[in-house]
């Protein structure tokens, strides 16, 4: 399958930030195919771990969760770090056909996603500056 093979040509960078009380390992998708690889297929992500996603254009960016395994929390965050907009445990999709895309209520030039419950115990939420994780 074409995202199996992705993942062997393509290498995540991580980097570690610390928010609030939290240290967090963040995988980097900084270009289109890691963009559209994401999380896809693996098997899980731990509390202290999440992909950000880093766009050249501020813009409304959709995710869905075709081939997903687990829920996640997904923030949409602006240019300044503030965060615009969030859903909370988005569940897998089982098809194709039947996998929406979520899109965020305003314009964004980042993306964090993270395990299902993470954005409440980390205090995430609409407004909350998240200029630490964006480095």
């Amino acid at each position: 399958m074409l995202t199996r093979l992705l993942y062997k040509i393509l290498t995540f960078k991580t980097k570690v930030v610390r928010f609030r009380d939290a240290k967090l390992e963040l995988f980097l998708a900084d270009s289109l195919p890691k963009q559209i690889l994401g999380l896809m297929h693996r098997s899980s992500l731990a509390q202290t771990q999440g992909m950000l996603f880093t766009f050249s254009s501020n813009a409304r960016h959709g995710i869905w969760m075709y081939h997903m395994n687990f829920a996640i929390d997904c923030i949409w965050i602006g240019e300044r770090g503030d965060v615009v907009d969030l859903i909370a445990n988005i569940k897998p999709c089982k098809g194709m056909l039947s996998c929406p895309t979520y899109y965020p209520s305003a314009n964004a030039k980042y993306v964090l996603e993270l395990k299902a419950g993470a954005a409440k115990r980390l205090g995430i939420r609409s407004g909350t500056n998240l200029s630490p994780v964006l480095g």
